[in-house]
């Protein structure tokens, strides 16, 4: 048999010397402790945290809906199955540069075809602005369908700026040009 410890078994003969109502008043007591401490510990904890979740519900919730619809917008992107403007390649490629005032300074464009039906533009522009490229090369893209396989990119510098900047840009003069001489290979599937 185990004994008691003696300051448990003490404790326990004061407690049962102790008038029945003044047991009850210390329990009671005892009792507003524990569920003080639960709720200090515990449920103002789980409170607070629920509190600030629904501040935060709201931008969580928009970011969300942000998100979706950025993937709505890039999924619908890649499955596009739009024709493009123009079904000849070549015309495209004039078409487009025309538009951006790059079609004269095009010095080379041959257009291939291969046995999947996809078409592939070899093409030099002899100076173009930097600007104006990246446009061009968006309009095809967006347009056209053409993407690039292949570019080769090189900064004219000195008098081949000066006689390429009036052909290519009608840029007022005084700014920076930015020319480059540009080799492509555009791919339409």
């Amino acid at each position: 048999m185990t004994s008691v410890p003696p300051a448990l078994e003490r404790w326990r003969l004061q407690w049962q010397h102790r008038p029945r109502h003044e047991r009850r008043i210390i329990l009671a007591l005892a009792a507003l402790v524990v569920v003080g401490l639960l709720w200090l510990w515990l449920w103002l904890p789980l409170t607070q945290h629920l509190q600030r979740m629904q501040r935060e519900l709201p931008l969580a919730q928009a970011q969300l809906e942000q998100a979706q619809r950025q993937l709505s917008e890039s999924v619908g992107l890649n499955r596009q199955t739009e024709t493009p403007a123009t079904a000849d390649a070549r015309a495209a490629v004039q078409r487009v540069a025309a538009r951006f005032n790059a079609a004269s300074a095009i010095v080379a464009l041959d257009v291939q075809q291969n046995a999947a039906q996809q078409n592939t533009v070899s093409l030099t522009f002899s100076a173009i602005p930097f600007d104006t490229l990246v446009q061009w090369l968006d309009a095809m893209q967006r347009e056209e369908h053409f993407y690039v396989t292949t570019a080769s990119l090189t900064p004219l510098t000195g008098s081949a700026d000066k006689r390429a900047e009036g052909k290519s840009s009608g840029k007022a003069s005084g700014q920076a040009s930015g020319l480059l001489r540009v080799e492509l290979v555009l791919a339409r599937p």
